[in-house]
């Protein structure tokens, strides 16, 4: 599954030439919220909720037509997360997710670009326990978003980034409990950075 999104990776790595004089390179830091991981209702309701988390993205890409760009984004993000019942919350400990995703982007209006993007999202829990006894899943991932970028240097740029991204989560050991139907993840991120100039 992974195999078609590592490829565009290897070809940023190996660029030579005029293609790497345009390929792009940015760093972002910010916070990413996510929505329910878990609901359920037995007596009263019990949730699952991950917390606002601090992240890091890393990316590049490679002009594909005029104005338009092809490139893979890796994305880490590491907070906690809690289980909620009859409002007593209980904390479950360190909650890390990773994603990588092939993108495209183009143009809105001046500064403004838009990205969509599909890959794979990886969650890896401190600990092996509760609804993650059998281990974190890797579950397929689609998000869009937009870059605002003003250049700052004569090859840099300021990046502010915004992006959406949803996925159906669930867990070997959910399953084995009898959850039968994957709970529908959103996940939203605001980050600031440094990109190297695409003009």
């Amino acid at each position: 599954m992974l195999k078609p999104i590592l490829l565009p990776a290897v070809l940023l790595a190996a660029g030579v030439g005029p293609l790497q004089a345009q390929t792009d390179y940015y760093a972002r830091a910010g916070a990413m919220w996510a929505s329910t991981l878990v609901r359920d209702v037995l007596v009263t309701e019990v949730t699952v909720q991950q917390s606002v988390a601090p992240m890091v993205a890393l990316g590049a890409s490679m002009p594909i037509s005029p104005g338009y760009r092809a490139g893979l984004e890796a994305t880490f993000a590491s907070g906690g997360f809690s289980a909620e019942q009859d409002g007593v919350e209980t904390d479950l400990g360190t909650l890390r997710t990773a994603s990588v995703m092939l993108g495209l982007d183009g143009p809105v209006v001046q500064n403004l670009r838009w990205r969509v993007g599909l890959g794979g999202l990886f969650y890896l829990p401190s600990d092996d326990r509760g609804i993650f006894l059998e281990g974190g899943p890797i579950r397929f991932v689609a998000g869009a978003g937009a870059d605002w970028r003003r250049p700052v240097m004569t090859k840099w740029d300021l990046m502010v980034s915004a992006r959406y991204d949803l996925h159906r989560f669930t867990t070997d050991e959910l399953e084995q409990r009898g959850f039968s139907q994957a709970q529908g993840v959103s996940r939203v991120s605001l980050s600031v950075g440094l990109g190297r100039g695409i003009r």
